[in-house]
């Protein structure tokens, strides 16, 4: 499935959705992270995702300075995040079967505080650990704790259903309230994709608990992707999000 889009059309609609609303573009780094639990298998490989995808580049050409998203993949465990590369205006065709069917972690479960932490870490929010390995254990070297360019940042994270981990849940609460404890300048909006009939209880509880959390759900993929440009726009930008918009903005200028 190949969709052509004007994608500096489609930038100028949701700058003009934001000034409508009063409010100047914020420069943020754009992070989306894609579920590959086996249950999103289908919509992977008949092009719905990436038609998703390619619906949201224009919001990294709107507000990432290098004009583009950082995408990684996430199903259940550490090991299955992976930083896939990041798509502009140049890749995005192809993107999902390129880059994300097989990945590593491809049909697992689900879980959330991997992704999160992830991204947190690429985005300098929270010091990465460089394990000093076995090798290096061995001739004295110890881990090393790397700091981070702070970015303030949006992480789009779309899933097709609720954690099922062991232990996740806390785990995604605690990563999630260290981060607001910290004042980290990103935003994660959640993307609840119930193709299959999918509930989403926690992840509205985590949109409801922090104020840095946002909960959209998407009851038809198929439908979303087809909306306008403005009507997408409006429905992913919650006030919430608008109000956290607003506060970038006013950084972004001062800066």
């Amino acid at each position: 499935m190949v969709l052509e889009l004007n994608l500096e059309k489609e930038s100028q609609a949701l700058v003009l959705c934001l000034e409508k609303a009063g409010i100047k573009v914020p420069e943020l780094d754009v992070g989306f992270a894609m579920d590959v639990s086996g249950s999103f298998d289908d919509e992977h490989q008949d092009g719905t995702t990436e038609v998703l995808l390619t619906r949201l580049v224009p919001w990294g050409l709107t507000f990432d300075p290098d004009k583009k998203l950082d995408v990684f993949t996430f199903s259940n465990g550490s090991a299955s995040v992976q930083d896939v590369g990041p798509i502009d205006a140049r890749n995005y065709q192809g993107f999902v079967r390129r880059n994300i069917i097989g990945v590593t972690g491809y049909n697992g479960g689900t879980a959330y505080s991997h992704v999160i932490e992830s991204f947190l870490e690429h985005f300098g929010w929270k010091d990465k650990v460089k394990k000093a390995g076995f090798l290096g254990s061995l001739f004295g070297k110890k881990d090393e704790v790397v700091h981070g360019e702070q970015k303030p940042s949006l992480v789009i994270i779309a899933t097709d259903g609720d954690n099922n981990e062991r232990g996740d849940k806390e785990r995604t609460l605690q990563v999630l309230r260290e981060s607001e404890a910290r004042g980290d300048k990103v935003y994660f909006l959640f993307l609840g994709i119930s193709n299959q009939g999918s509930k989403f209880p926690f992840l509205e509880t985590l949109g409801d608990q922090f104020s840095n959390t946002g909960f959209v759900a998407i009851p038809d993929l198929r439908k979303f992707n087809g909306m306008s440009t403005e009507d997408l726009n409006e429905f992913l930008i919650g006030e919430e999000l608008l109000q956290w918009f607003a506060a970038r903005g006013k950084q972004t200028a001062a800066a």
